[in-house]
């Protein structure tokens, strides 16, 4: 192969033909090819024909036609051969062509091609990845069964430290999920376990089961929790015993929501039948949360009282928050004498009560007349709710059982069930504030308890 010079030599060799020649051939090329001029691999040009290539031109690129073989086409391929042209940087410039003219395709920052958000793409991690044995871990996880658990006898010492068991400082503790046994620092963890368990209730676990639970809380919380469930007591009327009396110690969230919702609408029975002894929707409108609780009180002159129930809040956009299960101890002294059962709607005048309640332990201190004889009886109190989190006024309306009569002056002690609320919503990181003041959304659970308070507020009137 011979120098440029001498390339430019044979280059000179093409000038002999005019250019009438060139655009007679060159038409009748296209011509015969039906292609447009522009689509055709030559140009109709009177610069040299063998042109020095830089790196963007390819003089192999596919074309729509071929052109007729002649000395000047080989000696143009030699020499691009030989100058080096570039074709890996113009495949890419025909890539980022492609790429513009497909919807589905886009390019990102850093210019590689890309899927279109709107493209589905599978959720499932490729099995080549590392990812991929991370969901296979959670797949056999979420479809493991129930264990056998060890018998007791098979274990004399931890089964993670090593440590011995004794009667009173270190007893024997089973693993939910694995079986093994294990002592009371080795298993603390509180995790719900898959569906096959059918147990609703966050489980005690060991810490090596603990790992592989908890990434997948968030998925069980939804779906096996609780607080997800339908309510399966939701008959309220007098062919449902339960609906006769509530009890004043409820064992559950799902029985707090149901001794609520069935106190509600006892109150709007009262509100159509006797609006005066309804609560005041000047009050109601201007509730930023409800106490709903049943306590039981008794005693001559110093009365013991206790009881249970639920406290929830109202939103910003006039929804309801979810419930948070509460309950309450308290002492009363003044001229009173009996017992009494008494269902009880604390309105919370504003957002500081709402804190007040949110709070671990608040006291609340008030006065109190009150009248009980036979099934029926009312009561209403006002008192000053304190806590570390703010204090607040509340309005207290109530219906009593039993016989009781008295006037005193009261002090309760109301405190967060934070094991029931653990129980219900399955989520050992879930505080009160969260619940109450929008973190959680509605339960399924709850929703006799909405449909209740949707009813108090639109029946009750002035």
């Amino acid at each position: 192969m011979g120098s440029p010079d001498e390339m430019m030599a044979y280059s000179s060799l093409s000038k002999i033909d005019t250019s009438q020649n060139q655009r007679a051939a060159l038409s009748n090329g296209v011509a015969g090819n039906n292609y447009p001029a522009q689509d055709y691999l030559y140009e109709p040009s009177f610069e040299p024909d063998f042109p020095e290539y830089d790196s963007r031109d390819n003089p192999f690129a596919p074309t729509r036609a071929s052109p007729k073989v002649d000395l000047k086409t080989v000696l143009g391929g030699l020499v691009s051969i030989v100058m080096g042209a570039n074709k890996s940087e113009d495949d890419a410039s025909q890539q980022q062509n492609f790429t513009t003219d497909i919807s589905f395709l886009g390019s990102d920052k850093n210019g590689d091609i890309d899927v279109h958000p709107s493209v589905c793409v599978p959720s499932a991690p490729p099995l080549l990845e590392a990812s991929a044995l991370q969901y296979s871990a959670y797949r056999e996880v979420l479809l493991a069964d129930p264990p056998e658990w060890l018998p007791d006898s098979s274990a004399k010492a931890c089964l993670q430290c090593n440590l011995p068991f004794t009667a009173l400082t270190r007893g024997r503790h089973h693993c939910r999920f694995c079986g093994g046994i294990f002592c009371k620092n080795c298993s603390k963890g509180r995790c719900l376990l898959p569906m096959k368990f059918r147990i609703r209730d966050p489980q005690r676990v060991c810490d090596a089961c603990y790992e592989r639970l908890d990434p997948l809380q968030g998925l069980l919380i939804n779906y096996n929790s609780n607080s997800m469930q339908p309510a399966k007591h939701d008959v309220m009327d007098w062919t449902s015993t339960r609906s006769w009396l509530n009890m004043p110690v409820g064992v559950s969230m799902e029985y707090e929501i149901y001794k609520a919702t069935n106190t509600m609408k006892k109150y709007c029975q009262v509100a159509r039948l006797n609006p005066e002894k309804s609560i005041p929707s000047s009050i109601l409108k201007g509730a930023k949360g409800l106490a709903i609780l049943t306590v039981a009180k008794a005693g001559a002159v110093l009365t013991y009282k206790v009881g249970t129930g639920l406290v929830v809040a109202r939103r910003s956009d006039g929804s309801w928050s979810a419930p948070s299960a509460i309950l309450s101890v308290g002492l009363g002294w003044g001229v009173q004498i009996g017992g009494e059962l008494t269902d009880f709607i604390i309105v919370l005048h504003d957002r500081k009560a709402v804190k007040a309640f949110s709070s671990r332990i608040h006291i609340s201190l008030g006065a109190g007349l009150s009248a009980a004889a036979g099934p029926i009886g009312r009561a209403f109190e006002a008192d000053v709710r304190a806590s570390e989190k703010g204090s607040g006024i509340c309005y207290t309306y109530s219906c009593s059982k039993g016989a009781f009569v008295g006037v005193s002056l009261e002090g309760n002690v109301v405190t967060t069930r934070s094991e029931t609320n653990l129980r219900f919503y399955g989520d050992a990181y879930l505080t009160t504030t969260d619940i109450l003041f929008g973190r959680v959304g509605r339960p399924r659970a709850a929703q006799p308890l909405y449909s209740a308070l949707d009813d108090l507020f639109s029946r009750m009137v002035c």
